[in-house]
């Protein structure tokens, strides 16, 4: 581990609250507990009460808190580490930042320098350092489930046993290359082509997940969209619990996107309230009529808001991503015979429960088990095809030395996504597996 600055940061929010958190993560840890406090000799995770000093000799204090000492390698950052609970008013943060500051025996720590510096000594893989961020982040139920479950590593478990299959059929082809057939294993050539339509076989099927940890992590885009006055305003300031969007009886009112983040049963969603479609001759409403196309064709699930069954026809939208509503029924207006068609009113919030279960049914995944782990993330999806497709091209040729080379690039690409490759696991593998040199 290489020697880096002793770095410290306030981990919780500033301003006025009931406990402020300060980390210290570095070599210098116990000699800033030697410099503040009069602890003789801090014991590995335990809690202690303690005084924190500004001048030990004059006994002037900054604050009574709670001081936890982490001995390295076994904290966060792999590193000896410092929590210091304080109590959280402006005045005892600020007089902590001077104090740490004039000591000269630390740094103020850049955004995400901990979590970084756990990677950098193998505390955390890049799976679970993202996963971190999207925990921080998670505003729903299924965001904080999934994000756990990459945390935990239940992700990367799936991830590195694909790739440590893929390295010991790259040992394997490796081995082919270099030694005479008496000395590798019998039949080896078809146990690795055995091997590889299997992993080939089970990532397919995992990449067939549509898409769910990435709706999940950045919410189920749903588009609201119709004519004008249709509702769409009134629709989605009725789920916000206020005015988000101006509702007039005037066409064009809408022009822009209107978001709305919404939580559906611990699911994430955003509305989009969107422009009124019509033909008009004002360029900015032109633009937003536009874009609100745009927006229906990029959502998951388009809701359409229509005022007979004529209208309905007009929308060439996959069955399954749409919702045909008929709104203002609490009106005096002629309701459209069709159970396919959800009748609503924003005023009195008719049939806006109907209406969110049939978004739910929608947007609930074949494959919600977290012990099953989602892909969350663009990055990782693309690795992975690029996995999978290295391995179909080493199956497709007969030359061993153009099999290796696709098996290396397979096992690079998967290894990607948890940040690790190194060549010299597959020259382990090679010498252990097959005692080549003794």
């Amino acid at each position: 581990m290489n020697k880096k600055n002793t770095i410290y940061a306030l981990s919780s929010v500033y301003g006025k609250s009931g406990v402020a958190v300060f980390r210290i993560s570095g070599e210098n840890c116990i000699k800033i507990i030697s410099k503040f406090t009069k602890l003789k000799k801090p014991k590995d995770r335990r809690v202690c009460l303690t005084k924190l000093y500004k001048n030990k000799k004059n006994n002037e204090i900054i604050d009574r808190v709670l001081l936890t000492y982490f001995k390295g390698p076994k904290s966060y950052t792999g590193e000896d580490c410092i929590e210091i609970s304080a109590h959280g008013s402006p005045a005892i943060i600020n007089a902590l930042y001077r104090e740490l500051n004039k000591s000269k025996l630390c740094i103020e720590a850049e955004p995400g320098e901990f979590t970084k510096r756990s990677f950098e000594n193998n505390r955390l893989d890049l799976t679970q350092v993202e996963a971190v961020s999207d925990l921080i982040n998670a505003q729903t139920e299924s965001q904080r489930n999934l994000a756990l479950s990459h945390l935990e590593g239940n992700f990367s478990k799936k991830i590195k046993n694909w790739a440590n299959d893929i390295k010991h059929i790259l040992a394997n082809a490796e081995a082919l290359i270099d030694f005479s057939e008496d000395e590798v294993p019998h039949k080896i050539m078809e146990k690795n082509s055995k091997k590889t339509k299997k992993i080939i076989n089970e990532i397919r099927k995992y990449l067939n997940d549509e898409h769910a940890g990435e709706k999940i992590r950045s919410g189920i885009k749903i588009a609201i969209i119709g004519k004008p006055n249709t509702g769409k305003s009134s629709l989605i300031n009725y789920l916000a619990k206020r005015e988000i969007a101006i509702v007039s009886n005037i066409p064009g009112t809408t022009r822009d996107i209107i978001e709305l983040n919404y939580d559906i049963r611990g699911i994430p969603v955003i509305f989009y309230d969107t422009a009124g479609l019509r033909k008009s001759s004002k360029r900015i409403e032109s633009i937003g009529i536009v874009k609100s196309i745009e927006k229906s064709k990029l959502s998951d699930i388009n809701i359409i808001m229509v005022e007979n069954t004529r209208e309905m026809r007009k929308y060439n939208i996959k069955e399954k991503n749409k919702i045909f509503v008929q709104s203002k029924i609490d009106k005096k207006i002629r309701k459209i015979n069709k159970k396919s068609v959800i009748k609503i009113s924003s005023k009195t919030g008719y049939g806006i429960t109907k209406l969110i279960n049939q978004i739910y049914k929608l947007i609930k995944f074949k494959r919600n088990s977290y012990d099953n782990p989602h892909v969350s993330r663009e990055r990782h999806r693309n690795q992975l095809i690029l996995s999978l497709e290295s391995l179909e091209k080493s199956l497709k040729s007969n030359q061993i030395d153009i099999k290796a080379e696709e098996i290396r690039k397979s096992y690079i690409n998967i290894s990607k996504i948890y940040g690790k490759y190194d060549i010299d696991e597959i020259l382990d593998v090679i010498f252990n597996d097959f005692c080549i040199g003794k």
